[in-house]
């Protein structure tokens, strides 16, 4: 559905401001973690290993021990979108890029949230969506391509929420919730602007954003810091997902100050409500972001792998086996044998 607001329903539900911000601001203590490489490939069910299974949990094997799904788990994906130039296919299409991709893994028994990064040019498989909006095939390009096929409204989502889960070896994403980067400036400047110690040398694509000083950014200016990456130093997606982090941790403590202010939500919610899609219901809003206010929420996992520039554009090959492992790590358990969480 696409956000519609009535102020009459918004009023009483500032916790749904939470999980709209988070888009952006993320809500969150914005760190990167490494991850270990596997030893192992992908793992096999209990099933494909000739392996018993208790009847409840499905059991799977890896590095030589025994894993269950955690049961309880909530995901979110988070998309901030962007507008792109370039030829139209025959197919069903928009032009707007999921330049942003956020997955909050949400623990209901352990009460924690675990955000997961992906990487813009993720090499991955894509849907391809017709001229009648009907799946039509699949190829394998960048995984913000994905949200270019259909109306850019909930069917994009859909196909990128589908891709995603692909990209993730088939784990479940519950519900997703898309902003235009247009909105980006605008919660910039409600907030008062976001301060940050620029990162990169911006010089020919933003001259008041110079290497090394402290600004205040406004405006367009934030769009660029966020969105640029073409003419910079380092044209990968890598840095840009660094400074986004960096943009985020500064954006989410004006948020926080901001929020004190008496009519600041409602303000805030109907000024971004045109730039948003979710297929959340308001209640569903409300609750995923009071679980965001107390739950105990990790660092920003990111996936290793190689950046490399394809036959035209920036691509990233995941490296598989830590991507198994984070997965793993954030979706199963070890369990006893008995299938009961060791």
């Amino acid at each position: 559905m696409k956000f519609r607001f009535d102020v009459r329903v918004l009023k009483g539900i500032a916790a749904v401001l939470a999980l709209v911000l988070i888009v952006l601001a993320v809500m969150l203590v914005v760190r990167q973690v490494d991850h270990r490489f596997a030893e192992e490939q992908l793992p096999e069910s209990a099933d494909q290993a000739g392996s018993s299974s208790q009847p409840e949990r499905e059991i799977t094997y890896y590095n030589g021990t025994a894993y269950a799904k955690k049961e309880g788990l909530e995901t979110v994906l988070l998309m901030g979108l962007d507008k792109f130039e370039g030829e139209t296919p025959e197919s069903y299409v928009n032009n707007q890029q999921a330049d942003f991709l956020l997955v909050l893994v949400m623990d209901q028994q352990a009460q924690t949230c675990t955000p997961i990064q992906l990487n813009r040019d993720t090499m991955t498989k894509i849907q391809i969506l017709g001229v009648t909006g009907a799946p039509a095939g699949t190829f394998t390009g960048q995984l913000a391509l994905a949200h270019t096929y259909g109306s850019g409204e909930e069917d994009s989502c859909e196909n990128t929420v589908l891709a995603v889960s692909n990209l993730l070896y088939g784990m479940e994403i519950h519900h997703y919730v898309s902003m235009t980067m247009d909105g980006v400036a605008l919660l910039n400047d409600l907030v008062g602007g976001v301060t940050v110690e620029v990162m990169d040398d911006f010089s020919g694509i933003d001259d008041t954003l110079v290497q090394g000083e402290t600004v205040t950014l406004l405006g367009e200016h934030a769009l660029n810091y966020v969105r640029s990456r073409g003419g910079l130093e380092d044209s990968t997606n890598l840095h840009r997902m660094e400074r986004q982090r960096q943009y985020l941790g500064a954006l989410q403590e004006q948020v926080k100050k901001a929020s004190r202010e008496e009519g600041f939500t409602l303000d805030a919610l109907m000024r971004l409500n045109e730039y948003l899609v979710s297929d959340c219901t308001i209640n569903q809003l409300s609750d995923l972001a009071e679980g965001l206010t107390t739950y105990q929420v990790g660092e920003i996992l990111t996936t290793k792998g190689e950046a490399k520039v394809g036959e035209k554009f920036m691509e990233f090959t995941v490296d598989e086996e830590a991507l198994q492992q984070l997965i793993m790590d954030v979706f199963y358990e070890p369990v006893e044998q008995d299938g009961s969480a060791s």
